[in-house]
Protein backbone atom coordinates (compact mmCIF):
# COMPACT_ATOMS: atom_id res chain seq x y z
CA UNK A 1 0.00 0.00 0.00
CA UNK A 2 0.93 3.25 -0.92
CA UNK A 3 2.13 5.77 1.74
CA UNK A 4 0.15 8.61 0.86
CA UNK A 5 -3.38 6.40 0.81
CA UNK A 6 -1.69 4.61 4.52
CA UNK A 7 -1.69 7.99 5.66
CA UNK A 8 -5.11 8.79 4.63
CA UNK A 9 -6.98 5.78 6.43
CA UNK A 10 -4.52 6.21 9.65
CA UNK A 11 -5.52 10.05 10.11
CA UNK A 12 -9.30 9.29 8.77
CA UNK A 13 -9.25 6.22 11.83
CA UNK A 14 -7.18 8.38 14.13
CA UNK A 15 -10.26 11.33 13.99
CA UNK A 16 -13.45 9.40 13.91
CA UNK A 17 -12.46 8.76 17.23
CA UNK A 18 -14.29 11.25 19.60
CA UNK A 19 -12.40 11.01 22.63
CA UNK A 20 -9.76 12.39 20.39
CA UNK A 21 -11.08 15.41 18.81
CA UNK A 22 -12.99 16.21 22.15
CA UNK A 23 -9.19 16.00 23.92
CA UNK A 24 -7.93 18.39 21.02
CA UNK A 25 -10.78 20.86 20.86
CA UNK A 26 -11.03 21.19 24.38
CA UNK A 27 -7.41 22.29 24.81
CA UNK A 28 -7.39 26.00 23.26
CA UNK A 29 -11.01 26.45 25.78
CA UNK A 30 -8.68 25.12 28.85
CA UNK A 31 -5.88 27.49 28.26
CA UNK A 32 -7.84 30.44 27.79
CA UNK A 33 -9.73 29.81 30.96
CA UNK A 34 -6.43 28.73 32.65
CA UNK A 35 -4.90 32.25 31.16
CA UNK A 36 -7.58 34.45 32.10
CA UNK A 37 -8.08 33.16 36.23
CA UNK A 38 -3.91 33.97 36.45
CA UNK A 39 -4.14 37.01 34.77
CA UNK A 40 -6.80 38.15 37.20
CA UNK A 41 -5.11 36.38 40.13
CA UNK A 42 -2.22 39.03 39.37
CA UNK A 43 -2.77 41.60 41.58
CA UNK A 44 -0.02 44.88 42.62
CA UNK A 45 1.45 45.11 45.97
CA UNK A 46 -0.65 46.87 48.10
CA UNK A 47 -0.52 48.52 51.94
CA UNK A 48 -3.44 49.71 53.53
CA UNK A 49 -3.09 52.23 56.01
CA UNK A 50 -5.30 54.48 58.46
CA UNK A 51 -4.68 57.73 59.75
CA UNK A 52 -7.56 59.19 61.92
CA UNK A 53 -8.78 62.99 61.64
CA UNK A 54 -7.18 62.85 57.81
CA UNK A 55 -10.26 63.82 55.04
CA UNK A 56 -9.28 64.20 51.37
CA UNK A 57 -10.10 68.09 51.97
CA UNK A 58 -6.86 68.06 53.96
CA UNK A 59 -4.54 66.55 51.19
CA UNK A 60 -6.18 68.72 48.77
CA UNK A 61 -5.05 72.14 51.02
CA UNK A 62 -1.89 70.74 51.70
CA UNK A 63 -1.13 70.29 48.32
CA UNK A 64 -2.41 73.71 47.34
CA UNK A 65 -0.29 75.51 50.38
CA UNK A 66 3.29 73.62 50.45
CA UNK A 67 4.93 76.68 51.46
CA UNK A 68 3.03 76.55 54.97
CA UNK A 69 5.43 75.30 57.76
CA UNK A 70 5.20 72.06 59.00
CA UNK A 71 3.35 71.66 62.28
CA UNK A 72 2.89 68.63 64.55
CA UNK A 73 -0.61 68.94 63.61
CA UNK A 74 -0.33 68.74 60.23
CA UNK A 75 2.47 66.59 59.77
CA UNK A 76 -0.19 63.61 60.05
CA UNK A 77 -1.46 65.16 56.91
CA UNK A 78 1.73 65.65 55.01
CA UNK A 79 2.09 61.21 56.11
CA UNK A 80 -0.96 60.88 54.50
CA UNK A 81 -0.16 62.95 51.58
CA UNK A 82 3.44 61.18 51.37
CA UNK A 83 1.55 57.69 51.39
CA UNK A 84 -0.89 58.11 49.19
CA UNK A 85 1.06 59.19 46.23
CA UNK A 86 3.80 56.96 47.05
CA UNK A 87 4.72 55.21 43.65
CA UNK A 88 7.32 52.15 43.62
CA UNK A 89 7.80 48.40 44.01
CA UNK A 90 4.17 48.81 46.10
CA UNK A 91 1.69 51.43 46.44
CA UNK A 92 -0.21 53.06 49.78
CA UNK A 93 -3.97 53.06 50.15
CA UNK A 94 -5.96 55.07 52.98
CA UNK A 95 -8.69 53.02 54.66
CA UNK A 96 -11.87 54.83 56.47
CA UNK A 97 -11.44 52.98 59.56
CA UNK A 98 -9.35 50.86 61.40
CA UNK A 99 -11.62 47.77 60.59
CA UNK A 100 -11.22 48.67 57.12
CA UNK A 101 -7.55 47.47 57.57
CA UNK A 102 -7.69 44.14 59.29
CA UNK A 103 -10.55 43.32 56.44
CA UNK A 104 -8.15 44.31 54.03
CA UNK A 105 -5.23 42.49 55.05
CA UNK A 106 -7.79 39.03 56.16
CA UNK A 107 -8.68 39.09 52.70
CA UNK A 108 -5.48 39.13 51.19
CA UNK A 109 -6.10 42.53 49.60
CA UNK A 110 -3.25 44.05 50.58
CA UNK A 111 -0.13 42.69 51.94
CA UNK A 112 -0.20 44.51 55.58
CA UNK A 113 -1.59 47.42 57.38
CA UNK A 114 -0.86 50.39 59.38
CA UNK A 115 -3.16 52.12 62.21
CA UNK A 116 -1.48 55.57 63.24
CA UNK A 117 -2.34 57.19 66.58
CA UNK A 118 -3.71 60.65 65.98
CA UNK A 119 -0.59 61.76 68.48
CA UNK A 120 2.00 60.12 66.43
CA UNK A 121 4.29 62.82 65.99
CA UNK A 122 3.63 64.57 69.85
CA UNK A 123 4.13 60.85 71.35
CA UNK A 124 7.89 60.67 69.30
CA UNK A 125 8.84 64.37 70.35
CA UNK A 126 7.93 63.53 73.77
CA UNK A 127 8.80 59.72 74.02
CA UNK A 128 5.86 58.26 74.95
CA UNK A 129 6.49 55.19 71.85
CA UNK A 130 3.85 52.73 73.17
CA UNK A 131 0.65 52.29 70.60
CA UNK A 132 1.61 55.03 68.30
CA UNK A 133 1.68 52.30 65.43
CA UNK A 134 -0.53 48.97 64.66
CA UNK A 135 1.20 47.21 62.40
CA UNK A 136 -0.97 43.99 60.61
CA UNK A 137 0.63 41.74 58.62
CA UNK A 138 -0.80 38.77 56.56
CA UNK A 139 1.03 35.29 57.53
CA UNK A 140 1.84 35.14 53.87
CA UNK A 141 3.86 37.93 53.49
CA UNK A 142 7.62 38.32 52.74
CA UNK A 143 7.70 42.27 52.34
CA UNK A 144 6.59 43.67 55.09
CA UNK A 145 10.16 44.26 56.20
CA UNK A 146 11.04 46.47 53.29
CA UNK A 147 7.36 48.14 53.36
CA UNK A 148 8.41 49.29 57.11
CA UNK A 149 11.35 50.78 56.07
CA UNK A 150 9.67 53.04 53.46
CA UNK A 151 7.09 54.01 56.15
CA UNK A 152 9.38 54.69 58.69
CA UNK A 153 11.41 56.62 56.46
CA UNK A 154 8.55 58.61 55.32
CA UNK A 155 7.58 59.75 58.97
CA UNK A 156 11.38 60.23 59.75
CA UNK A 157 11.34 63.20 57.29
CA UNK A 158 9.10 65.17 58.68
CA UNK A 159 9.88 63.91 62.29
CA UNK A 160 13.23 65.18 62.14
CA UNK A 161 12.27 68.47 60.76
CA UNK A 162 9.94 68.59 64.08
CA UNK A 163 12.39 67.95 66.24
CA UNK A 164 15.04 69.83 64.57
CA UNK A 165 12.63 73.45 65.64
CA UNK A 166 11.81 72.01 68.81
CA UNK A 167 15.64 71.32 69.56
CA UNK A 168 16.24 75.43 68.45
CA UNK A 169 13.16 76.39 70.08
CA UNK A 170 14.14 75.08 73.51
CA UNK A 171 17.56 73.42 73.90
CA UNK A 172 20.11 75.02 71.72
CA UNK A 173 22.48 77.94 72.21
CA UNK A 174 20.38 80.38 70.24
CA UNK A 175 16.99 79.54 71.79
CA UNK A 176 16.49 82.50 73.84
CA UNK A 177 16.84 84.79 70.44
CA UNK A 178 15.03 81.96 68.36
CA UNK A 179 11.90 83.82 66.98
CA UNK A 180 13.99 86.82 66.48
CA UNK A 181 16.63 84.79 64.26
CA UNK A 182 14.53 82.43 62.16
CA UNK A 183 10.94 81.67 61.80
CA UNK A 184 9.58 77.61 60.74
CA UNK A 185 9.60 78.51 56.95
CA UNK A 186 13.35 79.27 57.02
CA UNK A 187 13.84 76.38 58.41
CA UNK A 188 11.94 74.18 56.78
CA UNK A 189 13.41 75.51 53.40
CA UNK A 190 16.89 74.73 54.60
CA UNK A 191 16.35 71.48 56.00
CA UNK A 192 14.41 70.23 52.88
CA UNK A 193 17.94 71.62 51.29
CA UNK A 194 20.27 69.40 52.85
CA UNK A 195 17.91 66.37 52.87
CA UNK A 196 17.63 66.60 48.94
CA UNK A 197 20.97 67.61 48.53
CA UNK A 198 23.91 65.15 48.04
CA UNK A 199 25.03 65.16 51.44
CA UNK A 200 22.29 62.44 52.65
CA UNK A 201 21.42 59.37 50.83
CA UNK A 202 17.83 57.02 50.71
CA UNK A 203 16.82 54.24 48.91
CA UNK A 204 14.07 53.57 46.79
CA UNK A 205 12.42 50.29 45.79
CA UNK A 206 11.07 50.15 42.59
CA UNK A 207 10.58 47.71 39.48
CA UNK A 208 8.64 44.63 39.87
CA UNK A 209 8.39 41.39 42.52
CA UNK A 210 10.13 39.70 40.44
CA UNK A 211 13.18 41.90 40.08
CA UNK A 212 13.66 41.00 43.91
CA UNK A 213 13.53 37.48 44.41
CA UNK A 214 15.68 35.22 46.18
CA UNK A 215 17.17 33.21 42.83
CA UNK A 216 18.76 34.47 39.73
CA UNK A 217 16.40 32.42 37.69
CA UNK A 218 12.85 31.65 37.67
CA UNK A 219 11.68 28.98 39.75
CA UNK A 220 8.15 29.19 39.76
CA UNK A 221 7.19 28.85 36.02
CA UNK A 222 3.81 29.46 33.76
CA UNK A 223 2.89 25.23 33.54
CA UNK A 224 1.04 26.14 29.59
CA UNK A 225 4.00 25.56 27.44
CA UNK A 226 5.74 22.55 29.95
CA UNK A 227 2.25 20.45 29.50
CA UNK A 228 1.94 21.56 26.07
CA UNK A 229 5.44 20.14 24.98
CA UNK A 230 4.16 16.81 27.33
CA UNK A 231 1.43 16.61 25.38
CA UNK A 232 2.88 16.53 22.07
CA UNK A 233 5.45 13.64 23.39
CA UNK A 234 2.03 12.30 24.42
CA UNK A 235 0.54 11.97 21.55
CA UNK A 236 3.60 10.32 19.94
CA UNK A 237 3.83 8.08 22.59
CA UNK A 238 -0.28 6.70 22.17
CA UNK A 239 0.25 6.90 18.48
CA UNK A 240 3.28 4.17 19.36
CA UNK A 241 0.51 2.29 21.44
CA UNK A 242 -1.94 2.29 18.63
CA UNK A 243 0.93 1.04 15.92
CA UNK A 244 1.47 -2.05 18.83
CA UNK A 245 -2.82 -3.35 18.49
CA UNK A 246 -2.02 -2.82 14.95
CA UNK A 247 1.13 -4.70 14.25
CA UNK A 248 -0.47 -7.75 15.97
CA UNK A 249 -1.54 -8.63 12.57
CA UNK A 250 1.58 -9.04 10.55
CA UNK A 251 0.41 -7.71 7.88
CA UNK A 252 0.63 -3.76 9.43
CA UNK A 253 3.76 -4.43 10.77
CA UNK A 254 5.84 -1.83 8.90
CA UNK A 255 7.90 0.99 9.12
CA UNK A 256 5.15 2.77 6.95
CA UNK A 257 2.60 1.85 9.78
CA UNK A 258 4.82 2.46 12.56
CA UNK A 259 5.63 6.16 10.97
CA UNK A 260 1.97 6.62 9.86
CA UNK A 261 0.43 5.54 13.83
CA UNK A 262 2.92 7.74 15.68
CA UNK A 263 3.18 11.06 13.05
CA UNK A 264 -0.65 11.63 12.51
CA UNK A 265 -1.52 12.20 16.17
CA UNK A 266 1.54 14.72 16.46
CA UNK A 267 0.87 16.33 13.62
CA UNK A 268 -2.87 17.04 14.65
CA UNK A 269 -1.53 18.56 18.27
CA UNK A 270 0.70 20.77 16.67
CA UNK A 271 -1.41 23.14 15.27
CA UNK A 272 -3.54 22.89 18.59
CA UNK A 273 -0.55 23.93 20.47
CA UNK A 274 0.11 27.07 18.36
CA UNK A 275 -3.54 28.15 19.23
CA UNK A 276 -2.66 27.10 22.98
CA UNK A 277 0.79 29.22 23.24
CA UNK A 278 -1.55 32.24 21.11
CA UNK A 279 -4.55 32.32 23.60
CA UNK A 280 -1.96 32.06 26.16
CA UNK A 281 0.12 34.79 25.37
CA UNK A 282 3.22 32.84 24.99
CA UNK A 283 4.27 33.62 21.54
CA UNK A 284 7.85 34.86 20.93
CA UNK A 285 7.64 34.96 16.94
CA UNK A 286 5.27 32.96 14.86
CA UNK A 287 8.20 32.08 12.58
CA UNK A 288 10.53 30.88 15.80
CA UNK A 289 7.17 28.95 17.63
CA UNK A 290 6.51 27.24 13.91
CA UNK A 291 10.18 25.82 13.30
CA UNK A 292 10.79 24.89 17.02
CA UNK A 293 7.20 22.85 17.28
CA UNK A 294 8.30 21.25 13.72
CA UNK A 295 11.66 20.49 14.57
CA UNK A 296 10.35 19.08 18.64
CA UNK A 297 7.80 17.21 16.78
CA UNK A 298 10.00 15.29 14.67
CA UNK A 299 12.46 14.52 17.08
CA UNK A 300 9.32 12.92 19.32
CA UNK A 301 8.30 10.85 16.47
CA UNK A 302 12.17 9.37 15.75
CA UNK A 303 12.44 9.60 19.40
CA UNK A 304 9.45 6.89 20.14
CA UNK A 305 9.94 5.27 16.45
CA UNK A 306 13.49 4.05 17.75
CA UNK A 307 11.95 3.39 21.34
CA UNK A 308 9.55 0.82 19.10
CA UNK A 309 11.88 -0.52 17.45
CA UNK A 310 13.05 -1.69 20.95
CA UNK A 311 10.53 -2.32 22.99
CA UNK A 312 9.28 -5.32 21.24
CA UNK A 313 6.34 -5.77 23.85
CA UNK A 314 3.16 -3.50 24.15
CA UNK A 315 2.63 -4.67 27.75
CA UNK A 316 6.16 -3.37 28.45
CA UNK A 317 5.85 -0.14 26.56
CA UNK A 318 2.34 1.07 28.75
CA UNK A 319 4.03 0.38 31.96
CA UNK A 320 6.82 2.36 31.36
CA UNK A 321 4.84 4.83 29.61
CA UNK A 322 3.56 6.77 33.18
CA UNK A 323 6.45 6.89 34.97
CA UNK A 324 8.16 8.47 31.72
CA UNK A 325 5.64 11.19 31.75
CA UNK A 326 5.69 11.38 35.68
CA UNK A 327 9.73 11.87 35.63
CA UNK A 328 9.51 14.54 32.25
CA UNK A 329 6.69 16.71 34.88
CA UNK A 330 9.30 16.38 37.87
CA UNK A 331 12.85 16.84 35.90
CA UNK A 332 11.70 19.06 33.44
CA UNK A 333 10.72 22.81 33.85
CA UNK A 334 7.26 22.34 33.52
CA UNK A 335 5.25 23.72 36.72
CA UNK A 336 9.17 24.24 38.79
CA UNK A 337 12.66 23.94 37.64
CA UNK A 338 13.95 21.65 39.71
CA UNK A 339 17.91 22.44 38.90
CA UNK A 340 17.98 25.35 40.96
CA UNK A 341 17.55 24.01 44.28
CA UNK A 342 19.39 20.80 43.08
CA UNK A 343 21.88 21.35 40.69
CA UNK A 344 23.21 17.50 40.83
CA UNK A 345 20.02 16.47 39.48
CA UNK A 346 20.92 18.96 36.45
CA UNK A 347 21.92 15.58 34.12
CA UNK A 348 18.52 13.82 34.69
CA UNK A 349 16.59 16.18 32.77
CA UNK A 350 18.81 15.62 29.71
CA UNK A 351 17.12 11.89 29.52
CA UNK A 352 13.23 13.83 29.02
CA UNK A 353 12.53 15.00 25.55
CA UNK A 354 10.63 18.53 26.92
CA UNK A 355 13.49 19.70 28.55
CA UNK A 356 15.37 21.03 24.88
CA UNK A 357 12.04 22.13 24.13
CA UNK A 358 11.47 24.02 26.59
CA UNK A 359 15.09 25.48 27.30
CA UNK A 360 14.42 27.82 24.06
CA UNK A 361 12.25 30.41 25.78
Amino acid sequence: MRFPRLFYMLLKQYIQKPECLLLLLSLPVLTILFFHIAKTEEQPIQAVCFIPSVTQEDLDDLAADSDTALQASAALTSLARKLSMYDGLYTFRLCASEQEVYDAVAANRAECGYIFSETLYEGLLDGNLKGLITTVASPSTTMLPVINETVYSLIFEDIALLSLEQYLEEDSAVSAEYDILYDNAQIEELYQKYMLGDSTFHFEYDGSPEDYRLTTTTVLLSPIRGLLSILLLLSALTGAISYYRLAENPVFDTWKVRIGCIGIPVLCTIPVMLLCIHFADLGSGLGKEICLLILYAAVCVIATFLLTLIIKKRVIFTSLLPLYILACLVFTPVFIDISVFLPALQPLSYLFLPYYYLRFF
